[in-house]
């Protein structure tokens, strides 16, 4: 009977630790922030093969933005062809998808001025734009100076005490002690 009670008094003393260990550690709270933004924008498109007249461009971007930097969203971007008079350039809608700082384009769209559609690919970093748009017949890479920075991530989690008053540090790894 002896040695029977040894192990359950180990056992035992096992148990109330684990249960105490929630009574004094930190939870985090929620799993990550995140911010959705709309931004509009303007800026001058350069296309390669058209020559050294740019096109203005409008656009709004709305996107979502992680505490680890992970961003997507939309971006409706119009441009105005300034060569030759002022018409309408292009209509484009595109996904983007990437980091706070860098993200990649994927759209579809509209060329006024060669009555086509077109697939849009590119790549977004601070105040750049640049990409192909691809037509039936061929394609035409361009360049886009923009007033777009890169996107504000949020504060990451939040740490709240389990049964304690008491908070820690942001990272959840110093507990408060008086």
């Amino acid at each position: 009977m002896k040695k029977l009670v040894l192990p359950l008094v180990a056992a035992a003393t096992l148990a109330c630790s684990v249960a105490q260990a929630g009574i004094n550690g930190y939870v985090l709270a929620g799993s990550s922030a995140r911010n959705t933004e709309t931004k509009g924008y303007a800026g001058l498109k350069w296309s390669l093969s058209t020559g050294t007249t740019p096109a203005v461009v409008l656009g709004i971007v709305r996107a979502k933005v992680k505490s680890n930097g992970d961003t997507d969203g939309a971006n409706l971007a119009f441009s105005l062809n300034l060569a030759g008079g002022i018409k309408p350039g292009k209509l484009k809608l595109s996904y983007l998808n990437g980091k706070e700082d860098v993200q990649g384009e994927l759209g579809l769209g509209y060329d006024f001025l060669k009555s086509a559609p077109l697939l849009g690919l590119g790549v977004n970093i601070p105040y750049l734009n640049a990409g192909v748009d691809i037509y039936r017949d061929g394609y035409d890479p361009f360049v886009t100076l923009q007033t777009l920075k890169k996107w504000d991530k949020p504060a990451g989690t939040t740490c709240v005490p389990s049964g304690s008053p008491d908070y820690s540090d942001p990272n959840c790894t110093t507990p408060y002690i008086d």
